[in-house]
């Protein structure tokens, strides 16, 4: 009786199981990666557009109202004038405007913050410091904080602006 053994074996080993597993789970750990990095991109591109309509829309808004636009410069903060039931004068129109436009941003953007300066650099300057020297163009600022980029050297501020031509 002659037994003969054969060099090849059939099927996978353990180690080659093993090792097909964890390149498997690497792959789908780089995919998941990858999907996760979409979708803070998409954040970055949502926050982007939205800053840049809502700067658009103030502006547009002061180009409206153009016997208004000092009160969005130079706006009477939280209080609002008083409206009576048939007529709104400029300052309060305007005030009620800003009001509703900075909750809107605060809402939508992450730090979101903004304002209306005569500015002759404009895309400068941060929430905490806007940098508006008073000369120039009028300009809405629109500030905001993203947070994938906040060890950044900017501590991920990013900033949108909107010039107005008078």
């Amino acid at each position: 009786m002659r037994y003969s053994f054969h060099s090849a074996q059939a099927g996978f080993s353990l180690i080659e199981l093993s090792i097909a597993t964890a390149i498997f789970s690497m792959g789908l750990g780089s995919l998941s990666m990858m999907m996760i990095a979409g979708i803070e991109g998409t954040a970055e591109a949502r926050h982007q557009t939205v800053a840049v309509t809502q700067a658009e829309s103030l502006a547009e808004m002061i180009a409206m109202s153009s016997d208004a636009f000092g009160h969005y410069v130079d706006p009477p903060g939280s209080q609002l004038p008083a409206c009576n039931e048939d007529f709104c004068r400029s300052e309060a129109m305007a005030a009620g405007n800003m009001l509703f436009w900075q909750n809107h941003l605060r809402s939508e953007l992450p730090g979101g913050y903004g304002l209306v300066c005569r500015d002759s650099s404009p895309d400068d300057g941060s929430a905490a410091n806007p940098l508006c020297d008073g000369r120039g163009t009028l300009a809405v600022k629109i500030f905001w904080n993203e947070p994938r980029h906040g060890s950044s050297q900017d501590g991920g501020l990013r900033r949108a602006v909107s010039r107005l031509p008078w």
